[in-house]
C-alpha cells in the first residue's frame, strides 16, 4: 500500500495533509513526521523526522534523514504493527 501516492487505483491513500504522514508510539512520547522531499531521475525521496515530545507537550527533533519511499512505506508499515497511531499534525 503507497503512502503518498496511489500506484494502482485499488490502492487507498495513507496520508496527512499537504503529502505529510505523522505517527505517533503507543506511550505518546515519539512523534514521526514522514514528508514527500521530491524526485530525482531514478527515485523518489521522503524526509523522515524523529522527535521526542517533552512534558511541556513541545516536539524534540532528535534525528532528521532522507530515505527512499519505498523504505519509509516499510518503516510506516512497521510502525503500525508495533502500535503506532497515525495522528494530525505535531508542528
Amino acid at each position: 500500500m503507497g503512502l503518498w501516492g496511489v500506484d494502482k487505483p485499488e490502492q487507498k491513500r495513507q496520508q496527512g495533509s499537504g503529502g505529510i504522514g505523522w505517527l505517533r508510539s503507543p506511550d505518546g512520547d515519539k512523534v514521526v513526521r514522514i514528508e514527500g522531499a521530491g524526485e530525482s531521475l531514478h527515485a523518489k525521496w521522503v524526509e523522515v523526522t524523529d522527535a521526542d515530545i517533552t512534558s511541556s507537550g513541545r516536539p524534540l527533533v532528535k534525528h532528521c534523514r532522507r530515505m527512499l519511499r519505498f523504505n519509509a512505506e516499510q518503516l510506516w508499515q512497521n510502525l503500525i504493527r508495533q502500535g503506532w497511531k497515525q495522528v494530525s499534525s505535531q508542528w
